[in-house]
């Protein structure tokens, strides 16, 4: 009997592996992010690129935490770390270079010019408002 337990779960764990290379990723989190049915990452506008989230927020200052990867350090990973333990809904961490449209005042995926912000996105707006408390006016450095 354990012998059966032990040749499927051998089984179930080389599908997992086939599935996972077959569509280029190296584990399960990656494909999640990958194929997320939320985000168009073909979209020109950036309410279309995260079409499935409700609230988008884009970090505005460039003395925000997650911009110091010019010194060594990527605030990014503190702040998804972050987001990833203290949040209860589904979010997205993505930077874009956007420029801003004059005649719809709306922000388009623009990779050769315009700037490069982070911008992330919830699902629920508890996520965003607990998000803002704690980050957008943090002047803190986490090294």
């Amino acid at each position: 009997m354990e012998y059966i337990k032990e040749l499927k779960s051998i089984y179930a764990n080389w599908q997992e592996k086939r599935f996972l290379k077959k569509h280029g990723c190296e584990n399960r989190a990656q494909y999640e992010r990958r194929f997320d049915p939320d985000y168009n990452p073909r979209a020109t506008r950036v309410k279309d690129y995260f079409h499935g989230y409700p609230y988008v927020h884009r970090i505005t200052d460039h003395d925000h935490t997650m911009y110091f990867w010019d010194l060594g350090f990527d605030g990014h990973y503190v702040v998804y770390n972050w987001c990833k333990e203290n949040l209860k809904g589904k979010f997205r961490i993505d930077p874009l270079r956007v420029i801003k449209d004059r005649y719809t005042d709306e922000w388009e995926v623009n990779e050769l010019g315009g700037g490069d912000y982070f911008f992330i996105a919830f699902k629920e707006e508890s996520d965003l408002i607990w998000f803002m408390l704690r980050w957008e006016g943090s002047r803190e450095i986490y090294f």
